[in-house]
């Protein structure tokens, strides 16, 4: 087995438990598991998902660099790799973190680093 996720809620709480409880022994071929329990971050809302596209939208009509401008699928990478960071894939090559697994509070940081950079370095007036 490679894993598994439970979200626990008061509606649901016997039923994960028990789930757990009652789970095959198969569960235990490669050795002992861990199990974590924490506070469930809240994934971003589609507001915010709608604000993040409306800034790399106003990013890639407003931002020249050299001259030319970029793409809003373009700037989503760049400003990922900028502010959340990089993983590396098999091949060597860097990729942006996902923001999908950014949690409310996450998201809202990334996006006001977006807007303070968009605006210090490149003069970007927001509407």
């Amino acid at each position: 087995m490679n894993g598994a996720e439970f979200t626990l809620t008061p509606q649901n709480k016997k039923q994960v438990m028990r789930s757990i409880w009652d789970s095959p022994d198969g569960w235990f071929e490669n050795g002992n598991l861990e199990i974590t329990i924490r506070p469930r971050k809240s994934k971003r809302s589609i507001e915010q998902n709608r604000r993040l596209w409306f800034l790399y939208r106003e990013i890639s009509e407003k931002v020249f660099i050299d001259g030319r401008r970029f793409s809003q699928d373009v700037w989503h990478e760049f400003l990922k790799r900028k502010f959340i960071g990089c993983i590396e894939m098999p091949n060597g090559q860097l990729m942006g973190i996902s923001t999908t697994k950014l949690s409310v509070r996450e998201m809202s940081e990334y996006q006001e680093k977006i807007i303070s950079w968009a605006s210090m370095e490149h003069g970007v007036l927001w509407d």
